[in-house]
């Protein structure tokens, strides 16, 4: 029988129509909780046994797959042999940097097994944007004329935080270890704070970690066409008490019911 779960569950990891009502009966046969299947699954009926099954949790079918049939973690290349592999964490993380020096951008490998590099410089900014960080001589002056920054482009060392990436358990050793400070320009909106969020979670000080603001960010939310949701609004809930400063940028997108991608502060000066 578990065999014949596991083809079904690839059936509907690739889209294809299963029996859902025969699968769901073999599930909770295999001790799966019809709680973990109901929050996992959203199924359509084409007739009495064809249903188009949809995926609402992706963390949460993981979950019933490894149920089913556990995957060795030890890597992903042994969990590849279960079709597992999301399952397990990647062993090494990629940097991103560049410097005024160096402008073509060059990579920071870190692996749990080699020891980490000291840092080039004695700052560092990162930057959640791309399009921003790889004009980070534009971005630096916007955080100098904006955010009141008054360090030397000569001393900062300028990094591509890739989304979430940039909080990776093997690559926050690495800030920590700037002498200076490791300041953080992300997107004013639930994203960006809660990326900042979880560097502070991971070890990093926010005494010398600043969320980056523009002096005239109650200005900038009141003219953005970046409007806010009331999910989004509420959201706002999980990340409050981070810091003083984030605190006054959520009670601002609050206020203004907008939000602001870092693009527009090179739309917009």
């Amino acid at each position: 029988m578990k065999q014949g779960v596991l083809q079904a569950l690839e059936q509907i990891r690739e889209g294809k129509a299963v029996n859902w009502r025969q699968l769901k009966v073999q599930l909770t046969r295999l001790g799966i909780a019809n709680a973990l299947i109901d929050n996992t699954f959203s199924a359509t009926a084409f007739s009495e046994k064809v249903y188009e099954v949809s995926v609402k949790d992706t963390a949460l079918f993981d979950e019933i797959c490894d149920q089913v049939q556990p995957t060795d973690k030890s890597s992903r290349s042994e969990a590849s042999k279960t079709g597992n592999t999301h399952s397990v964490k990647v062993k090494g993380a990629l940097l991103v940097a560049c410097t005024q020096e160096k402008s073509d951008t060059y990579n920071h490998v870190f692996h749990p097994e080699r020891p980490n590099k000291a840092p080039v410089k004695k700052h560092a900014l990162i930057i959640e944007n791309l399009e921003c960080f790889l004009a980070f001589e534009e971005t630096y002056q916007f955080v100098v004329s904006k955010c009141g920054i008054d360090i030397p482009i000569d001393d900062i060392e300028f990094l591509w935080s890739a989304g979430n990436s940039i909080t990776n358990s093997l690559i926050v050793p690495y800030l920590k270890q700037f002498e200076g400070q490791v300041m953080c320009l992300f997107d004013v909106d639930f994203g960006g704070i809660k990326i900042y969020a979880n560097l502070l979670s991971n070890g990093l000080v926010k005494e010398k970690a600043p969320y980056l603001i523009p002096a005239d960010l109650k200005e900038r939310l009141s003219l953005s066409k970046r409007k806010i949701s009331n999910k989004e609004i509420e959201s706002l809930s999980s990340v409050y008490g981070v810091s003083s400063v984030t605190d006054d940028v959520i009670g601002a997108i609050r206020y203004y019911e907008a939000t602001l991608e870092q693009e527009s502060y090179r739309a917009n000066g």
